[in-house]
Protein backbone atom coordinates (compact mmCIF):
# COMPACT_ATOMS: atom_id res chain seq x y z
CA UNK A 1 0.00 0.00 0.00
CA UNK A 2 3.07 2.48 0.87
CA UNK A 3 4.21 1.73 -2.49
CA UNK A 4 0.81 2.60 -4.18
CA UNK A 5 0.60 5.67 -2.17
CA UNK A 6 4.00 6.72 -3.20
CA UNK A 7 3.37 5.75 -7.23
CA UNK A 8 0.17 8.45 -6.99
CA UNK A 9 1.93 11.24 -5.07
CA UNK A 10 4.62 11.00 -7.77
CA UNK A 11 2.24 11.07 -10.79
CA UNK A 12 0.07 13.28 -8.75
CA UNK A 13 3.44 15.94 -8.55
CA UNK A 14 4.45 15.26 -11.99
CA UNK A 15 0.55 16.00 -13.07
CA UNK A 16 0.81 19.08 -11.04
CA UNK A 17 4.59 19.75 -12.50
CA UNK A 18 3.19 19.83 -16.05
CA UNK A 19 0.11 22.05 -15.48
CA UNK A 20 2.44 24.74 -13.40
CA UNK A 21 4.22 25.19 -17.01
CA UNK A 22 2.76 26.95 -19.49
CA UNK A 23 5.13 26.35 -22.75
CA UNK A 24 4.65 29.10 -25.76
CA UNK A 25 3.58 25.77 -27.96
CA UNK A 26 0.32 25.36 -26.01
CA UNK A 27 0.02 28.92 -26.88
CA UNK A 28 0.77 28.56 -30.29
CA UNK A 29 -2.04 25.24 -30.09
CA UNK A 30 -4.42 27.59 -28.41
CA UNK A 31 -4.18 30.16 -31.13
CA UNK A 32 -4.01 28.00 -34.47
CA UNK A 33 -6.87 25.80 -33.28
CA UNK A 34 -9.12 29.48 -33.79
CA UNK A 35 -8.17 28.63 -37.67
CA UNK A 36 -6.92 31.37 -40.70
CA UNK A 37 -9.36 33.81 -40.71
CA UNK A 38 -10.86 34.39 -37.16
CA UNK A 39 -7.43 35.16 -35.53
CA UNK A 40 -6.37 38.09 -37.75
CA UNK A 41 -10.44 39.20 -37.94
CA UNK A 42 -9.64 39.66 -33.96
CA UNK A 43 -6.43 41.27 -34.66
CA UNK A 44 -7.78 43.40 -36.76
CA UNK A 45 -10.61 44.49 -35.46
CA UNK A 46 -8.91 45.57 -32.50
CA UNK A 47 -6.53 47.72 -34.14
CA UNK A 48 -9.73 49.17 -36.33
CA UNK A 49 -11.08 50.10 -32.48
CA UNK A 50 -8.04 51.58 -30.87
CA UNK A 51 -7.51 53.64 -33.92
CA UNK A 52 -10.97 54.89 -33.92
CA UNK A 53 -10.83 55.37 -30.05
CA UNK A 54 -7.57 57.44 -30.14
CA UNK A 55 -8.98 59.45 -33.71
CA UNK A 56 -12.02 60.05 -31.26
CA UNK A 57 -9.83 61.46 -28.60
CA UNK A 58 -7.36 63.70 -30.98
CA UNK A 59 -10.72 64.86 -32.49
CA UNK A 60 -12.35 66.26 -29.41
CA UNK A 61 -8.82 67.45 -28.61
CA UNK A 62 -8.54 69.45 -31.66
CA UNK A 63 -12.49 70.79 -31.21
CA UNK A 64 -12.00 72.23 -28.06
CA UNK A 65 -8.11 73.22 -29.02
CA UNK A 66 -9.57 75.08 -32.18
CA UNK A 67 -12.75 76.81 -30.33
CA UNK A 68 -10.32 77.93 -26.72
CA UNK A 69 -8.40 79.55 -29.83
CA UNK A 70 -11.19 81.26 -31.32
CA UNK A 71 -12.55 82.81 -28.91
CA UNK A 72 -9.19 84.21 -27.70
CA UNK A 73 -8.68 85.37 -31.11
CA UNK A 74 -12.47 87.42 -30.80
CA UNK A 75 -11.62 88.85 -27.24
CA UNK A 76 -8.18 89.97 -28.48
CA UNK A 77 -10.07 91.61 -31.82
CA UNK A 78 -13.02 92.96 -29.51
CA UNK A 79 -15.27 92.45 -32.36
CA UNK A 80 -18.99 92.00 -31.62
CA UNK A 81 -20.34 91.54 -35.24
CA UNK A 82 -17.46 88.71 -36.10
CA UNK A 83 -19.11 85.17 -36.57
CA UNK A 84 -18.54 82.70 -34.02
CA UNK A 85 -16.87 79.60 -34.71
CA UNK A 86 -18.78 76.98 -36.10
CA UNK A 87 -19.15 73.74 -34.39
CA UNK A 88 -20.66 71.68 -37.04
CA UNK A 89 -17.74 70.30 -39.14
CA UNK A 90 -16.34 69.23 -35.60
CA UNK A 91 -19.64 67.46 -34.17
CA UNK A 92 -20.15 65.69 -37.33
CA UNK A 93 -16.64 63.72 -38.03
CA UNK A 94 -17.11 62.98 -33.60
CA UNK A 95 -20.71 61.88 -34.58
CA UNK A 96 -19.07 59.69 -37.36
CA UNK A 97 -16.14 58.35 -35.18
CA UNK A 98 -18.38 57.66 -32.30
CA UNK A 99 -20.59 55.53 -34.76
CA UNK A 100 -18.11 53.74 -36.08
CA UNK A 101 -16.25 52.91 -32.61
CA UNK A 102 -19.66 51.42 -31.45
CA UNK A 103 -19.69 49.14 -34.21
CA UNK A 104 -16.17 48.19 -33.89
CA UNK A 105 -16.85 47.20 -30.73
CA UNK A 106 -19.55 45.05 -31.64
CA UNK A 107 -17.65 43.24 -34.41
CA UNK A 108 -14.34 43.29 -31.54
CA UNK A 109 -17.05 40.98 -28.86
CA UNK A 110 -18.84 38.97 -31.70
CA UNK A 111 -14.80 37.69 -33.26
CA UNK A 112 -14.26 37.40 -29.41
CA UNK A 113 -16.92 34.89 -28.76
CA UNK A 114 -16.67 33.27 -31.87
CA UNK A 115 -13.26 32.35 -31.62
CA UNK A 116 -13.58 31.51 -28.51
CA UNK A 117 -16.26 28.86 -29.13
CA UNK A 118 -14.63 27.79 -32.21
CA UNK A 119 -11.54 27.10 -30.67
CA UNK A 120 -13.43 25.27 -27.53
CA UNK A 121 -15.23 22.90 -29.87
CA UNK A 122 -12.05 22.28 -31.60
CA UNK A 123 -9.56 20.97 -28.72
CA UNK A 124 -12.63 19.40 -26.62
CA UNK A 125 -13.09 16.97 -29.78
CA UNK A 126 -9.14 16.70 -29.78
CA UNK A 127 -9.43 16.08 -26.39
CA UNK A 128 -11.79 13.68 -26.51
CA UNK A 129 -10.75 11.47 -29.03
CA UNK A 130 -7.33 11.25 -27.35
CA UNK A 131 -8.99 10.11 -24.30
CA UNK A 132 -11.00 7.34 -26.40
CA UNK A 133 -8.17 5.98 -28.25
CA UNK A 134 -5.74 5.93 -25.39
CA UNK A 135 -4.28 2.72 -24.54
CA UNK A 136 -5.66 0.87 -21.04
CA UNK A 137 -2.22 1.86 -19.35
CA UNK A 138 -3.06 5.37 -19.71
CA UNK A 139 -6.26 4.93 -17.63
CA UNK A 140 -3.97 2.27 -15.39
CA UNK A 141 -1.56 4.95 -14.53
CA UNK A 142 -3.46 8.49 -14.31
CA UNK A 143 -5.68 9.35 -11.54
CA UNK A 144 -9.26 9.24 -13.05
CA UNK A 145 -9.84 12.70 -10.92
CA UNK A 146 -7.03 14.59 -13.38
CA UNK A 147 -9.42 13.15 -16.12
CA UNK A 148 -12.34 14.76 -14.92
CA UNK A 149 -10.70 17.77 -14.40
CA UNK A 150 -9.49 17.81 -17.74
CA UNK A 151 -13.17 17.59 -19.00
CA UNK A 152 -14.60 20.02 -15.96
CA UNK A 153 -12.57 22.73 -14.78
CA UNK A 154 -10.08 22.74 -17.62
CA UNK A 155 -12.77 23.00 -20.04
CA UNK A 156 -14.85 25.54 -17.80
CA UNK A 157 -11.08 27.54 -18.10
CA UNK A 158 -10.85 27.47 -22.22
CA UNK A 159 -14.45 27.89 -22.35
CA UNK A 160 -15.06 30.98 -20.49
CA UNK A 161 -11.80 32.87 -18.74
CA UNK A 162 -9.47 32.77 -21.77
CA UNK A 163 -11.42 34.45 -24.10
CA UNK A 164 -12.34 37.14 -21.83
CA UNK A 165 -8.18 37.07 -21.20
CA UNK A 166 -6.99 37.13 -24.45
CA UNK A 167 -9.40 40.17 -25.33
CA UNK A 168 -8.55 42.41 -21.79
CA UNK A 169 -5.10 41.20 -23.19
CA UNK A 170 -4.96 42.54 -25.83
CA UNK A 171 -6.73 45.82 -25.14
CA UNK A 172 -4.51 47.10 -22.41
CA UNK A 173 -1.63 46.71 -24.69
CA UNK A 174 -3.13 48.30 -27.40
CA UNK A 175 -4.05 50.87 -25.01
CA UNK A 176 -0.66 51.55 -24.05
CA UNK A 177 1.12 51.51 -26.73
CA UNK A 178 -1.46 53.91 -28.42
CA UNK A 179 -0.99 55.62 -24.81
CA UNK A 180 3.03 55.80 -25.14
CA UNK A 181 3.19 56.77 -28.71
CA UNK A 182 0.76 59.72 -28.13
CA UNK A 183 2.92 60.99 -25.40
CA UNK A 184 5.80 60.42 -26.57
CA UNK A 185 5.15 62.41 -29.71
CA UNK A 186 3.66 65.02 -27.71
CA UNK A 187 6.47 64.91 -24.88
CA UNK A 188 9.61 63.18 -26.26
CA UNK A 189 11.08 63.77 -23.08
CA UNK A 190 9.20 61.17 -21.66
CA UNK A 191 11.12 58.45 -23.48
CA UNK A 192 14.40 58.96 -21.11
CA UNK A 193 11.47 57.83 -18.28
CA UNK A 194 9.80 55.12 -20.20
CA UNK A 195 13.28 53.16 -20.16
CA UNK A 196 13.23 52.92 -16.05
CA UNK A 197 9.18 52.74 -15.94
CA UNK A 198 9.61 49.12 -18.79
CA UNK A 199 12.41 47.23 -16.35
CA UNK A 200 10.29 47.73 -12.98
CA UNK A 201 7.33 46.65 -15.39
CA UNK A 202 8.80 43.52 -16.77
CA UNK A 203 10.17 42.73 -12.59
CA UNK A 204 6.64 42.94 -11.25
CA UNK A 205 5.41 40.44 -13.96
CA UNK A 206 8.21 38.43 -13.50
CA UNK A 207 7.21 38.14 -10.12
CA UNK A 208 3.35 38.10 -10.73
CA UNK A 209 3.87 34.92 -13.21
CA UNK A 210 5.99 33.25 -10.22
CA UNK A 211 3.04 33.75 -8.13
CA UNK A 212 0.49 33.16 -10.50
CA UNK A 213 1.97 29.63 -10.93
CA UNK A 214 2.11 28.55 -7.82
CA UNK A 215 -1.75 29.80 -7.11
CA UNK A 216 -2.94 27.67 -9.97
CA UNK A 217 -0.55 24.55 -8.84
CA UNK A 218 -2.21 25.18 -5.20
CA UNK A 219 -5.47 25.33 -6.47
CA UNK A 220 -5.02 22.01 -8.95
CA UNK A 221 -3.41 20.36 -5.60
CA UNK A 222 -6.43 20.83 -3.75
CA UNK A 223 -9.00 19.61 -6.68
CA UNK A 224 -7.21 16.59 -8.33
CA UNK A 225 -6.65 14.58 -4.94
CA UNK A 226 -10.69 15.20 -4.18
CA UNK A 227 -12.32 14.09 -7.49
CA UNK A 228 -9.78 11.25 -7.20
CA UNK A 229 -11.34 9.93 -4.39
CA UNK A 230 -14.84 10.88 -5.37
CA UNK A 231 -14.04 8.47 -8.36
CA UNK A 232 -12.53 6.36 -6.47
CA UNK A 233 -15.40 6.02 -3.94
CA UNK A 234 -17.96 6.02 -7.23
CA UNK A 235 -16.32 2.61 -8.21
CA UNK A 236 -16.35 0.89 -5.64
CA UNK A 237 -19.95 1.43 -4.17
CA UNK A 238 -20.65 -2.91 -4.83
CA UNK A 239 -17.59 -3.49 -2.74
CA UNK A 240 -18.88 -1.45 0.46
CA UNK A 241 -22.28 -2.70 -0.39
CA UNK A 242 -21.52 -5.90 -0.04
CA UNK A 243 -19.81 -5.24 3.42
Amino acid sequence: EEVTESDDEDNLSSVLHQRAKMPWRACGKYLSAAGILLLPLLILSQLLKHTVMVAIDYCLARWTSDAISAKTELDLKNCSHCEDFNHSPYSKVFSILCCLGIVLCLVTSIAVEWTGLKVTKKLHSALLNKIILAPMRFFETTPLGSILNRFSADCNTIDQHIPATLECLSRSTLLCVSALAVISYVTPMFLIALVPLAIMCYFIQKYFRVASRDLQQLDDSTQLPLLSHFSETVEGLTTIRAF
